[in-house]
């Protein structure tokens, strides 16, 4: 056990931290990929799922703005939003389809 640990342990009665600190990284790139590949799945679940939600929320408050009397501009914003952002989570999904070569 590190000295460091058992000290903390010791003196703040935490045992659960014992845990999480006996694990030691080897080597920094480990870390790196863990960051990079929270990275990857963050931009895909907003690709797939935050974009067309922004673009349906302005699609409807275009409309709904429209219909109380404002521009007809809004709605043709949200439209092209949605539109874009569907497209784009088309694109992400069909890529995450692909089957990828085993190594």
């Amino acid at each position: 056990m590190h000295t460091a640990v058992f000290l903390l342990r010791s003196t703040l009665g935490l045992g659960g931290i014992e845990a999480l600190a006996a694990r030691v990284v080897a080597c920094h790139d480990q870390v790196v990929v863990n960051v990079a590949k929270i990275g990857r799945w963050a931009k895909t679940f907003l690709d797939l799922v935050g974009g067309p939600v922004v673009g349906l929320m302005l699609l409807s408050l275009g409309i709904q703005s429209y219909l109380d009397g404002g521009s007809i501009g809004w709605p043709i914003a949200g439209s092209v939003l949605f539109l874009i952002n569907l497209r784009v989570a088309w694109r992400r999904f069909v890529e995450l389809r692909k089957p990828t070569a085993a190594a």
